[in-house]
């Protein structure tokens, strides 16, 4: 009952995604060196394929809000392809054609968008951005704040260098922000868990999967 009160109450969930988040602040756009040219690699987090919906529809609310903040750090660019990512199911539309679509549909150029169509996890997308493009491209990668971390010891594991543009933040502060105790609720329990499942993520990486990414 203790467990659940305190997994299901807004306080310690927000405060456990915080102790991570905080680590992450935005990018500063006024730093990038306008005469250099960057990737700007967008790190998918699920789509569907509803036909009668436009591209950005089908996007789910995470890869939609990652494509947000690449495209606004694209925009803010003189030398700027961006890269979308992931797999779908074998035989139809893949994750990073319909996220690419979805930014032509937004007003970026077909021309200035790449596609990485294989990868289902943060690895493959690292191994396949590096086995395309290698590695002394000039790499900004958009993912949530709370996977930033992981996908930023993943990417320069793999050798590439980054910069990391976190997104998403779930812990925010402000006058309409509540991050104290309230009543237990399943949206609580959806922070914990989410919360638990990065960190289990991280470790399976730390002890399983890093000697993959060498």
């Amino acid at each position: 009952m203790i467990l659940f009160l305190i997994s299901s109450t807004n306080y310690i969930p927000k405060k456990l995604i915080h102790s991570i988040e905080k680590t992450q602040t935005p990018i500063d756009l006024s730093e990038l060196d306008q005469s250099k040219a960057y990737y700007i690699h967008v790190l998918g987090a699920g789509a569907t394929l509803d036909p009668k919906l436009p591209s950005a529809m089908n996007l789910n609310g995470m890869t939609l809000t990652r494509l947000n903040e690449g495209i606004r750090i694209y925009n803010a660019l003189d030398q700027g392809i961006l890269v979308t990512s992931a797999y779908t199911d074998e035989g139809l539309k893949s994750q990073a054609q319909v996220s690419k679509e979805a930014a032509i549909s937004i007003g970026v150029p077909e021309k200035n968008i790449e596609i990485l169509p294989t990868p289902t996890t943060t690895l493959e997308e690292a191994l396949a951005f590096k086995q395309k493009f290698g590695t002394d491209k000039n790499v900004i990668i958009v993912t949530s704040a709370l996977h930033m971390p992981r996908a930023t010891e993943i990417f320069t594991d793999v050798g590439l260098n980054v910069i990391s543009a976190p997104t998403a933040f779930i812990y925010r502060e402000g006058p309409i922000n509540h991050n104290n105790l309230t009543f237990p609720s399943f949206k609580s329990l959806q922070l914990m868990n989410t919360y638990h499942l990065t960190v289990l993520k991280q470790w399976y990486y730390s002890f399983v999967n890093k000697r993959s990414s060498k």
